[in-house]
């Protein structure tokens, strides 16, 4: 995975969890976190915390982090 395949997909995407990423690049997470980390630098990949999705409020894993492009 190189800085721009993950520039266009997270343009094409809007956003991505670092468990979508690892998945979509079959790499390692720390690879990602790298390239994610390059981005952060540059101002380009802003975080933004979501919960699960669902209204149970059972959840005891806590916000998922996905990671947003900013153009």
């Amino acid at each position: 995975m190189t800085p721009s395949e993950l520039r266009t997909y997270l343009r094409q995407r809007g956003q991505a969890s670092l468990v979508d990423l690892v998945a979509r690049f079959d790499t390692d997470p720390e690879v990602v976190r790298d390239v994610l980390g390059y981005w952060q630098r540059k101002g380009r990949i802003q975080e933004a915390a979501a919960g699960c999705g669902k209204t149970c409020s059972n959840c005891n894993n806590g916000p998922v982090v996905f990671y947003q492009w900013q153009e």
